[in-house]
């Protein structure tokens, strides 16, 4: 069953699954347990430092993407701007540099170092201000 419905949802692998039965009531107490556990993460607040760090460890293990053209991605820092959902600012020399590819993977690391199970995460990449030329 479990395999079924990651096969058929695979946009919510960080949603747990709960299989229970409404004719016997079998299982329902997991269900309340897993929306409390939820509404925990989906109100979860992440420091700036600890979410640089994890940055810092994802980026060492795959580095920002080049175009052809050889401008290199860079990530300056991140930090946690909203809470429900839980709602990271990348902030970046140049967000069209950041193919989705590259969107995902930041995304699953803060998810596997800072758990967020049950909760989506929003990341949100934001370009660096040039400064006026005059």
């Amino acid at each position: 069953m479990n395999e079924y419905v990651r096969e058929s949802l695979p946009q919510l692998t960080w949603a747990p699954i709960v299989v229970a039965s409404a004719l016997t009531g079998q299982r329902t107490a997991n269900v309340f347990k897993e929306v409390n556990d939820a509404v925990e993460q989906h109100r979860r607040r992440v420091s700036t430092a600890v979410l640089n760090e994890v940055l810092y460890e994802a980026v060492s293990w795959h580095k920002p993407p080049a175009t052809k053209a050889g401008r290199q991605g860079k990530i300056y820092y991140c930090t946690q701007v909203a809470v429900r959902p839980p709602t990271i600012a990348m902030f970046v020399n140049d967000p069209s540099l950041f193919r989705e590819n590259y969107r995902r993977y930041m995304e699953g690391q803060f998810r596997k170092a800072l758990g967020f199970a049950g909760t989506p995460i929003r990341v949100v990449w934001r370009g660096k201000s040039r400064a006026p030329i005059l």
